[in-house]
């Protein structure tokens, strides 16, 4: 379904957050005569400003009542699968969907690209490549940039590179025709209820390509295997092996990090760009925020913020990737996770002092065996204070002690999103330097 097959309809935008205001201005943009209802938890919504024919509020503890009056419903990600929803299955899309539907009927390409991590990382290096080798080409999707605002830029030879969440791949009905999974593993079951569910959305990526499209996936990942070989297309196994060029000569922390280079260098090359060309845009490719992020020197210690790291696989990338760890910032939202890896992970690292944050710190303290200290705190501000205090007589010749902010748990019940996470242990680093 194109959006401008919109027109005249009416549609419900369920969850009015960034994706849902990006669809409202899609919508106002090419299809203006439908009849637009906002259904939102939240009780002040207010999209007076669009210039549509008709809006409706939906608000407040009813506003998953009565979906069966609308002929599209317009789902956004942080919705949760729920019985209303199930009841009006056949009217429920989404943006991701209607961007694909749209964009491919004007000759673009679509890269989707997923997996439980290294997907942004891929994404983001994927579309410097392929920029510095002169293609057409935008980053957009799960990565932060609403898809529906892209919409304009489409024509032949303009690529997409497409960040999907499964929070965006369980209502599609279409497969990107050129797909990459980077990993898989145990994450969002609160969300999608169970292992299998979550493994199935992922699996969208793939179960609606043709015998023409290609996929690239992890091979080294049981998961990211499995998803890729559903696929009835040509089937790309990769590895950190196919990498071309070492962590050393780029500015990612990691040797996980070669994985995700491999993957964004095959599509590239699959896509006609020589390897010179694509070694020296990963050569200069800075990383992402909150992603293994070196933020320096502060108070005789190196602070990484890897905030992005909300479950325990990610956090024993982190703790493999970087090596006399003293301090490890950890915990938050309990998503029922097993801590099990983690704490033998730790238990061989060089951690000395293990900061703990409400609900799942207390799991993860009970997974570690060795000898550490632990200081369970509430705020980011006492965890920081506690790391300098910690590390404030930590020198050893010329190592400095390293701070690591990574959760290996969600941080719903403390922060907004990770984001939210990352910058306010930026903010309070150098607030604490300026009080001293």
């Amino acid at each position: 379904m194109q959006i401008q097959d919109l027109n005249g309809k009416k549609i419900c935008i369920l969850g009015f957050g960034r994706e849902g205001q990006s669809v409202a201005r899609a919508l106002e943009t090419y299809a203006p005569n439908c009849s637009l209802t906002i259904a939102d938890s939240n009780e002040n919504i207010n999209a007076e400003n669009y210039q549509l024919s008709t809006i409706n509020y939906q608000l407040g503890e009813a506003y998953l009542q009565n979906l069966d009056q609308f002929d599209i419903i317009i789902k956004s990600p942080g919705i949760p699968p729920c019985a209303e929803l199930a009841a009006v299955q056949k009217s429920v899309t989404n943006a991701t969907q209607i961007f694909m539907d749209t964009v491919s009927e004007k000759g673009s390409t679509i890269i989707g690209v997923t997996g439980s991590k290294g997907k942004s990382t891929t994404s983001s290096l994927l579309g410097a490549i392929l920029k510095k080798a002169g293609k057409d080409t935008y980053v957009v999707g799960n990565i932060g940039i609403p898809v529906l605002d892209f919409i304009d830029h489409a024509k032949e030879d303009t690529i997409f590179v497409q960040e999907l969440s499964s929070y965006q791949l369980m209502n599609v009905t279409s497969s990107p025709s050129i797909a990459v999974v980077t990993s898989f593993f145990p994450d969002h079951l609160d969300y999608h209820g169970s292992l299998d569910a979550y493994l199935n959305a992922k699996k969208q990526i793939a179960r609606f390509q043709q015998k023409t499209d290609h996929i690239f996936y992890a091979v080294d990942t049981p998961g990211a295997k499995e998803i890729g070989e559903i696929s009835p297309g040509y089937k790309h196994p990769y590895s950190h092996l196919d990498a071309p060029i070492t962590i050393e000569d780029t500015n990612l922390i990691g040797e996980h990090n070669l994985r995700n280079i491999a993957g964004a260098w095959l599509v590239a090359e699959h896509l006609g760009v020589p390897e010179p060309v694509a070694a020296e845009a990963i050569q200069h490719f800075s990383g992402l925020p909150h992603r293994l992020e070196n933020l320096g020197e502060h108070h005789g210690s190196i602070w990484i913020d890897d905030a992005i790291s909300t479950t325990p696989e990610s956090t024993i990338a982190a703790l493999r990737a970087i090596s006399d760890v003293q301090t490890l910032i950890c915990g938050g939202q309990d998503r029922g996770y097993d801590f099990t890896e983690l704490g033998k992970e730790i238990d061989v690292s060089s951690i000395q002092n293990v900061i703990l944050f409400p609900d799942s710190g207390v799991k993860i303290r009970s997974t570690i065996s060795k000898n550490v200290d632990f200081y369970e705190v509430d705020n980011m501000e006492k965890a920081v204070e506690v790391a300098m205090q910690q590390n404030r007589n930590s020198v050893d010749g010329n190592r400095k002690p390293i701070v690591l902010l990574s959760t290996a748990s969600p941080s719903y019940n403390m922060f907004k999103n990770f984001e939210e996470k990352g910058d306010e242990f930026k903010q309070c680093i150098g607030e604490l330097k300026e009080k001293r």
